[in-house]
């Protein structure tokens, strides 16, 4: 069945525009609470009948950890399987699979949690969270290692521990020198020193920051109990490869108090160069060791202190108790701006390279008249979004005009939420209009604990309320409210954290009346370039969506003829009305041949089908040609499906000569000459009827032959090429058909 399939494996086609893996608490060092690759889930999507709650995957403590999401992860003995990892109070990690309501993956209990009554606040007991604390930071997860950093406060035999864990991803197995028991001093003359040294107490602060991976070195950063004392703010590093050593040491109030590192549950931010941003809460201010209400650049190797901003105000947030550090920062991308926002009210737009130290601002204003805890950034085309909530307020946004930030919300949601401590992250299709979704949990009543709402509004016009998790409540009630506990989207689901001992899974619903699962198109591209735009005919393209076929990925079939058939398991898809040939079949992706029957129309009306469910129709140009080459990786970039004239596999280690004839393998030209039947396995030769030309590392190439693939279904494109001379490395292929261009990110190995 094809070429990708015998020389590059099912993904040259199955895969390509992936869901964004979440790997780390607010989707990126950044910290923008953004996922700009979400292309399932739009305000068109999204509505009390086509949205709702999926299931529920338990656990045995409150989730107050972000859920983290990874595609395609190998399980021993299990195979590949997209995972969701859920961590509780009660120190469990749980790797369940994320698309179905299975029974655990995986699971490992870290060691006994703390009892919420063995600390103390200022105020006297401890209410803050309870009944227990363990796993309350969001891991981290390194892909390139496959291991998941988390950090489990234990009382084991009457003394408390906090360990940093490196979990295996695919089996839960500790690595690299784990677990390891958190320690750090510093010199320093605070109260709680002794001989000039001030020793971390694990009793006496709280892990509540997301942790941060970066340059090989997993940070974590302490806060306090509700401000009793002692305490300090802590961050330590520690090499990822060995969590034994650690690598640093940062402390806020060496010779005072506070400067708690907690943040709503924010992590610490890193810029493109690395520095690393902190923002601390109430405590003493010296402007040379002690850094209480401030923002600091830390440098990555050591962790000390390379520039500072505090407000002007900064002890009268001290003695009122309005931290700055209660929202954390964030690093607008492709900027040298960051952000950052306290309880106070206020937000502090900064120069990255340039704090301003005491007083010092860009800009600052007041958006809420209290409570800033939480954050949301979406990079629009037109320009970047802060979206934001304050106590008794509404969700506002806030766009950037230039360097500086808009004082006034661009749009408000309709209603007013109490509580400000939600959970809020925005998902979008890149910086695309009409893409955005910001997504709110807000909670019921106060004080808590209180039942909670998930809220879905058109992140371009706020006062549109999309759906919430109240509408249907008998369907969608998302249980108990989690304090600043972000949801994550990917991959046409939200994954939210609860009180109720579990993660409440939202996505598309089957409709009512009975019938499977309602399908959903999100997008139709070239399988080859994953470009959008004009549909040729017989184009392989791949549908992208939800219920689009099985769990499992399932391959299309040849009938006795040789014709690949029109179904998988119950799904069809069709081109104005005509079946089109299915090369396979999953819940989020499928791939098919456009019927060449569309080239006698200007637009074609595409519809899936699965079970008797039709999806809503989407229509999409026709044009006569519209090429993409084949790669090896199913990115549509890189190593192109080349084979050298000796009938290898073209790559780095094996490129073609100068002279020598190579054959491109890609789709989309149109119909050929004599023409070609949908779905027929190609036989003899067939050309394209229009002009094709080709260049190879910018350097015209001359086309011996284009046309159908013989072998292949009909759709595959074979164009050979002689490589010209003065060529070498790994140079772009480019194709035109007609006046079509494929993509330019298409490379073959040449020498």
């Amino acid at each position: 069945m094809g070429l990708c399939l015998r020389f590059f494996g099912v993904t040259c086609l199955a895969g390509g525009l992936l869901a964004q893996d979440v790997l780390t608490g607010g989707y990126d060092t950044a910290r923008t609470n953004a996922d700009p690759n979400e292309a399932l889930l739009t305000p068109l999507t999204v509505s009390p009948n086509q949205f709702g709650k999926l299931f529920l995957l338990p656990a045995d403590g409150q989730i107050y950890a972000q859920p983290l999401y990874q595609h395609n992860v190998a399980i021993a003995g299990q195979g590949i399987h997209n995972v969701v990892f859920i961590a509780t109070a009660h120190n469990t990690v749980y790797c369940y699979d994320a698309d179905t309501a299975a029974a655990p993956i995986w699971t490992v209990n870290l060691g006994p949690s703390v009892p919420s009554s063995s600390y103390t606040s200022d105020q006297g007991a401890y209410t803050d969270i309870t009944p227990e604390i363990g796993i309350i930071g969001t891991p981290v997860i390194d892909a390139a290692t496959g291991t998941l950093y988390v950090v489990a406060a234990t009382l084991e035999g009457g003394t408390y521990y906090y360990r940093l864990h490196a979990l295996d991803t695919g089996s839960g197995n500790e690595r690299f020198g784990a677990p390891a028991a958190i320690n750090a001093q510093v010199k320093g003359f605070a109260p709680d020193s002794v001989d000039g040294v001030v020793r971390f107490d694990p009793l006496q602060h709280i892990q509540r920051p997301a942790l941060l991976l970066s340059n090989g070195v997993v940070y974590i950063a302490f806060g306090s109990h509700g401000d009793a004392l002692p305490w300090h703010g802590w961050i330590m590093g520690y090499n990822a490869a060995d969590v034994r050593q650690q690598a640093a040491v940062f402390n806020s109030s060496p010779n005072g108090w506070g400067g708690s590192l907690w943040n709503s549950g924010r992590g610490l931010s890193t810029d493109a160069q690395g520095n690393i941003y902190a923002v601390t809460a109430n405590g003493d201010t010296d402007d040379t060791s002690d850094y209480g209400d401030s923002m600091l650049r830390l440098n990555p190797g050591d962790l000390t202190v390379a520039d500072w901003f505090a407000p002007a105000d900064v002890q009268t947030l001290d003695n009122t108790d309005d931290d700055l550090g209660s929202a954390g920062a964030i690093v607008v991308p492709g900027t040298n701006l960051i952000v950052t926002g306290g309880k106070e009210g206020v937000m502090y737009l900064l120069d990255a390279g340039a704090l301003g130290n005491m007083g010092g601002s860009q800009e600052s204003f007041q958006p809420v008249d209290f409570g800033l805890f939480n954050m949301a950034l979406w990079s629009r085309s037109s320009g970047p979004v802060l979206f934001l909530h304050g106590a008794n307020g509404q969700i506002g946004a806030y766009p950037f005009a230039g360097n500086q930030i808009q004082t006034t919300a661009s749009s408000e949601s309709s209603d007013s939420f109490g509580v400000p401590f939600d959970g809020m992250i925005v998902s979008a299709n890149g910086g695309a209009a009409g893409s955005g979704i910001l997504w709110v949990t807000t909670a019921d009543s106060y004080p808590l604990p209180a039942t909670g709402t998930l809220h879905a509004w058109n992140a371009d016009d706020l006062s549109s309320e999309l759906w919430n998790s109240s509408i249907n409540a008998d369907r969608d009630s998302l249980g108990g409210f989690s304090k600043f506990a972000n949801p994550t989207v990917a991959n046409g689901k939200v994954y939210v954290p609860t009180t109720s001992n579990a993660l409440a899974v939202y996505g598309a619903i089957a409709p009512a009346g009975g019938g499977g699962a309602m399908p959903v198109i999100s997008g139709v591209v070239n399988a080859a370039s994953y470009a959008q735009g004009s549909l040729a005919p017989g184009e392989i393209v791949a549908v992208f969506g939800q219920n689009l076929g099985p769990q499992q990925l399932a391959l299309g079939t040849f009938d006795s003829n040789g014709n690949l058939e029109t179904g998988i398991n119950g799904m069809s898809i069709t081109f104005n009305g005509v079946p089109a040939p299915m090369l396979y079949a999953s819940a989020f992706t499928l791939a098919a041949v456009v019927p060449f029957e569309v080239s006698a129309a200007n637009q074609a009306d595409v519809q899936v089908s699965a079970d008797g469910t039709a999806s809503a129709i989407q229509t999409f140009n026709v044009a006569p040609a519209a090429p993409g080459i084949f790669t090896g990786d199913a990115s549509g970039k890189g190593q192109a499906a080349v084979v050298n004239q000796d009938s290898s596999l073209n790559s780095d280690a094996n490129p073609a000569p100068a002279g020598s004839v190579i054959s491109v393998y890609a789709t989309g030209g149109g119909q050929t000459d004599p023409p070609d039947s949908t779905g027929a396995t190609a036989e003899g030769i067939a050309r394209l009827p229009g002009p094709v030309t080709a260049t190879i590392g910018g350097q015209p190439a001359q086309v011996i032959y284009a046309g159908h693939a013989p072998g292949e279904v009909a759709g595959m494109l074979q164009v050979n090429l002689q490589v010209p001379d003065g060529v070498s490395g790994d140079v772009p292929v480019v194709l035109w058909m007609g006046d079509a261009e494929s993509q330019t990110t298409a490379t073959a190995a040449v020498k």
